[in-house]
């Protein structure tokens, strides 16, 4: 087993041919699989804006190579997965309390009314961070309470603002660095109504300055937009190739759903309805997509793959792109192209975890008043997928090899504008984008 351009090649060793010749077991033929470049585990943790920007191939522009070895040209597979990325999520309004210790209060008849804790301060901000200086108390203890700047203005920390929740949602994360130890814990408001208690014991003497910081700003959602772009080399020039999805599950363990696409050296999607195909169903049973293409006089093949709902393959539902694009230039947060070319200055698989500068960031207000377009209308299609890559051997009879279930003959296959009709069109299309044929 050795690493070969990225992809595995599973070989067999002398000993084993004599072993399995010897007790009459079919051997397998060699495989070469390319497995989609990892993210970095490293690139995709720590503190979000502060990693190193991992490579992508969710755009065109940043196509992924493979070059198949020739002995393996004829027929390979190919593995990767639709990533699940991250963007930001909306803002809380955080505030930070600081707590004595509880004490035994008593009335003025000396009746015990329980445990008090005294608010010895208050810090709280509608943007950015809220940041308190404190010391430790006789114990090395600090006492703080974390809840949204509406649950401040009664005293008490509780979830509520006047006679109702205190309604914010989103993500805090405070930072509590003291004794020269730092520690950084996450907390989400889920509905509206949480407030957080923490104590913490600082390791060093009573009275250390402990600085305690509460981001508003980090907060991050899951969305399933990620697209795949593979630019295949190695082929033979001007002949017929099939892609076919032979397997792939998703994290609900069901089949993923995927759409493939064909793209010209320019990267124009390409071929009409032969340069693409997507999954289906068959009998309740999923039926994985398959696209049978012509290779350029290179012997390249370029494509991609995403989830069902996307067509034209950036990352979103095609359905509902339009107004979440004219939102975003209603806002100014990319180019307003006067309704002619929409999505101009947007980013195909942008990521808090890998690529935070890329991502659009709406600000609260624009969250409040726009909440169903607050966030990309994704794909949704999360999970792994295995494409095999085989030549089309077009047989003596006439007809496609019996391995091809594509549907449509090469007559249809050189319709490359999708018109139905095969024409100098098709023709022109040919020479631009593959050569002239020799």
């Amino acid at each position: 087993m050795r690493n070969a351009a990225h992809g595995l090649l599973v070989g067999i060793g002398a000993s084993a041919l004599c072993a399995s010749a010897a007790s009459g077991v079919d051997l397998p033929e060699p495989v070469f699989t390319y497995c989609e470049l990892e993210r970095s585990e490293a690139q995709m943790s720590g503190f979000p804006g502060r990693g190193i920007e991992a490579p992508s191939n969710d755009q065109f522009s940043e196509i992924e190579s493979i070059v198949a070895p020739t002995e393996f040209a004829d027929c390979f597979y190919i593995t990767g997965k639709l990533h699940k990325d991250c963007v930001w999520d909306r803002q809380p309004k955080c505030c930070l309390v600081e707590y004595s210790k509880p004490l035994q209060a008593f009335d003025s008849e000396g009746r015990s009314l329980g445990l008090v804790e005294e608010v010895l301060q208050v810090a709280d901000v509608f943007s950015g961070e809220a940041v308190m200086n404190l010391s430790s108390l006789i114990d090395r203890t600090i006492r703080i309470g974390v809840t949204s700047v509406f649950d401040c203005f009664d005293g008490t920390l509780n979830g509520l603002f006047s006679n109702g929740l205190h309604g914010d949602l989103g993500e805090v994360r405070l930072i509590v660095d003291g004794g020269g130890v730092i520690e950084t814990y996450d907390f989400r408001f889920e509905e509206g109504r949480e407030a957080l208690r923490l104590a913490y014991v600082i390791p060093s003497a009573p009275g250390e300055l402990v600085t305690v910081t509460c981001f508003d700003s980090t907060g991050t959602k899951e969305v399933c937009y990620d697209v795949d772009f593979y630019w295949v080399q190695g082929l033979t020039p001007r002949e017929l190739y099939c892609i076919t999805q032979v397997g792939g599950k998703n994290y609900d363990c069901e089949a993923t759903d995927t759409s493939l696409g064909w793209f010209d050296k320019n990267g124009n999607l390409q071929g009409g309805d032969l340069g693409f195909a997507e999954s289906s169903e068959g009998n309740n049973v999923s039926v994985y997509p398959e696209m049978c293409v012509i290779a350029d006089d290179l012997g390249d093949i370029r494509f991609a793959i995403t989830g069902v709902t996307d067509d034209n393959f950036n990352g979103l539902v095609d359905e509902f792109e339009e107004p979440f694009f004219e939102l975003l230039e209603e806002l100014e947060y990319i180019e307003d192209t006067n309704n002619v070319t929409k999505g101009e200055g947007w980013t195909p698989g942008a990521s808090a975890k890998t690529n935070p500068n890329d991502l659009v960031r709406l600000s609260r207000e624009d969250f409040d008043e726009h909440p169903l377009l607050a966030n990309p209308p994704d794909h949704t299609v999360c999970g792994c997928y295995t494409l095999k890559v085989r030549l089309n051997e077009h047989t003596d009879e006439g007809g496609d090899d019996d391995d091809d279930f594509g549907g449509g003959g090469l007559a249809a296959r050189a319709d490359m504008s999708g018109d139905g009709l095969v024409d100098a069109v098709d023709l022109a299309m040919l020479l631009s984008f593959w050569g002239p044929v020799q």
